[in-house]
């Protein structure tokens, strides 16, 4: 049982490592089109729709997921140490 609660824990902790590092990977069409200068809407509904304003909506999503299965990772690892 301990050893795959450890694996586990390990797996959690690369997946969240992962989704972290994506955030790092932009291919050069996405970062020509974050990098043009646009010009701002009147509105949030408008500005939400702008490419680095979705990128960086994004970047926090995994950010929140890398954060969580980390958590969780760390979490199984303890337990395993007080078993």
């Amino acid at each position: 049982m301990k050893v795959i609660l450890n694996s586990i824990s390990i797996s959690l902790n690369f997946l969240g490592s992962l989704a972290f590092v994506k955030t790092f990977f932009i291919f050069k069409k996405e970062a020509i089109e974050l990098g043009v200068a646009r010009y701002a809407g009147e509105t949030d509904e408008e500005n939400i729709k702008l490419p680095a304003v979705q990128e960086r909506l994004a970047q926090k999503k995994y950010g929140i997921i890398g954060s969580i299965l980390l958590a969780l990772g760390f979490m199984l690892q303890i337990i395993l140490l007080l078993i």
